[in-house]
């Protein structure tokens, strides 16, 4: 007996012990909470098997509980945002809803949504919660850009809405975002974010509810208004909406849910610190974005990467604006700006230093040759700073010069270089301009020659070899292309849907292999490639 009682013992001592083992090398590396919630790892869709739609009431019974019991991922640093972001939460996220369910069915179904959001979730979500708690509202209304747009700057709806938080453009110009040649605001972080929120705040004031006001959002405030006074409730999920209103609020919900308790729902949230990605500087006047480069550090690239907004190769002619920078040095992530240091930079440079360029408007007897001489600059210069091919211009459209910073002679700042050429029979100035893409004045003031002299054949000359001032920025022709599905309606022709998106009839055509002779139907889905940045 006691033989037996030591055996018992022992085998019982060996699977403590091997249970303990098992505890500690997890695959994930996270003990099992006393609460028994399942250990927070990124989940199979096809192990998926629980019916969520129909545990949905129990779910929303134990709900409180379970968020309460729900630890923290063991993943999250101190400075991980999502804790912050949990406690500005301040809505009921109604997980007794059938379409609340299948939104996180989605999510759960789909666990690298949010991975590969990761990167601009890192960018921009830091700003937006922090705007919305500055600001004393729901934590839930810094979602709202991921069911929008999935973070992305220069994405385009079919109906015309544009940017992160996707405005109408009526709607941005009410709520004070400049639309024009040189700026879109719907893509500046900053300036959208302040008029969604003021949007945000005069639909809430308007129905005195804010899930109604999310949903309005989507809808509009007269329809969500006039839902509510025909259902004589201010339940949303009792207003007759259309389909996509009717699911946007669950998806803003979903997603809040399963930020809320993530354990909850067995899956994994990607790391994103609450530290701000960027600060702004502020500019007092239009600036090329070539010398905001030089006097920064940061490449062309990475000002157009962190400034969406800006559509040309310069800030606007009207001031002020504000320049986003991002605050660590893009591949050097141990390497901080100093915002306050460039801030003062950027103001202290005098005015006449902050462009290279300036556009005008084409006069009557203007011709290339004409204003290369009366700005001092050269005909090649022209062609390349305004993709010219030939040299017709016409009268009345703009054209870029470049300018410089001194009244001195555009050589002796612009040409660095010369090669020798030795003068052929049958040479003139103008045949060797001509050849080397160079203008007569330029060969004269280089060669200190009048303009009139006879050109001896073995003379030797010195041609230029640098180009003047080519902007680096010029990629205004760089479109950034966004690829979206459009329903033809009623009335609707090719031609009319090319002119809508700025496209060519045969390109859309093309795209969607479509009979240039035959009607377009009512439905007819077609696919369109639009410039995000012009459109």
């Amino acid at each position: 007996m006691p033989l037996r009682n030591s055996a018992s013992i022992i085998l019982g001592v060996i699977l403590f012990l091997l249970s303990g083992c098992q505890t500690r090398n997890s695959p994930t590396g996270i003990e099992p909470s006393d609460s028994g919630a399942a250990p927070a790892v990124i989940i199979n869709p096809a192990s998926v098997t629980t019916d969520v739609t129909a545990n949905a009431d129990e779910n929303s019974a134990n709900f409180d509980a379970q968020l309460a019991a729900a630890p923290i991922p063991p993943a999250e640093a101190d400075n991980s945002i999502w804790p912050s972001l949990r406690e500005a939460m301040s809505l009921t996220h109604a997980l007794q809803q059938k379409r609340v369910q299948q939104e996180i069915k989605w999510l759960r179904s789909n666990p690298r949504y949010l991975e590969r959001l990761q990167p601009r979730l890192q960018k921009y979500l830091p700003y937006l919660l922090k705007r919305t708690v500055e600001r004393g509202l729901p934590g839930e209304l810094a979602l709202i850009p991921i069911v929008e747009s999935a973070l992305d700057p220069y994405a385009f709806s079919p109906g015309g809405a544009g940017g992160l938080w996707q405005f109408m453009r009526p709607t941005a110009l009410q709520y004070g975002l400049t639309i024009d040649r040189w700026y879109d605001g719907r893509r500046d972080i900053v300036a959208a974010t302040e008029a969604a929120l003021d949007y945000l705040e005069a639909l809430n004031s308007r129905l005195q509810h804010w899930p109604l006001a999310i949903a309005a959002y989507n809808g509009g405030g007269a329809r969500v208004r006039r839902a509510v006074k025909q259902a004589g409730s201010t339940d949303f999920f009792e207003l007759k909406l259309p389909r996509e209103t009717q699911y946007y609020l669950p998806k803003v919900l979903a997603l809040a849910a399963l930020i809320a308790a993530p354990d909850t729902y067995s899956v994994s949230l990607p790391n994103v610190s609450k530290e701000q990605s960027f600060g702004t500087l502020a500019l007092p006047s239009q600036f090329d974005i070539q010398i905001v480069s030089t006097l920064t550090g940061l490449t062309v690239a990475e000002l157009r990467a962190w400034n969406p907004a800006f559509k040309r190769w310069a800030t606007a002619a009207i001031a002020p604006h504000h320049l986003i920078v991002p605050v660590q040095k893009p591949g050097h992530l141990n390497t901080w700006l100093d915002i306050e240091r460039l801030q003062k930079i950027v103001q202290s440079t005098p005015s006449d230093q902050r462009m290279h360029w300036k556009e005008i408007v084409v006069r009557d007897g203007d011709s290339l040759s004409v204003i290369a001489q009366r700005h001092n600059t050269d005909i090649a210069a022209l062609r390349v700073a305004n993709n010219l091919r030939g040299s017709m211009i016409r009268t009345g459209a703009a054209l870029l010069v470049p300018i410089h910073q001194s009244a001195q002679s555009a050589v002796s700042h612009q040409y660095d270089n010369a090669i020798p050429y030795t003068v052929k029979p049958g040479d003139s100035l103008w045949s060797i301009a001509k050849a080397h893409n160079v203008s007569i004045a330029t060969l004269v003031k280089t060669n200190q020659i009048a303009p009139n002299d006879v050109l001896r054949s073995g003379r030797m000359l010195k041609i230029p070899t640098a180009k003047l001032l080519i902007p680096p920025v010029m990629p205004d022709a760089a479109e950034v292309t966004r690829k979206i599905a459009y329903t033809v309606r009623k009335g609707d022709s090719l031609a009319r849907i090319a002119k809508r998106f700025a496209v060519g009839v045969n390109d859309l055509a093309r795209w969607n292999r479509l009979d240039l002779k035959k009607y377009l139907q009512p439905g007819q889905r077609l696919t369109v490639y639009i410039d995000a940045v012009n459109t």
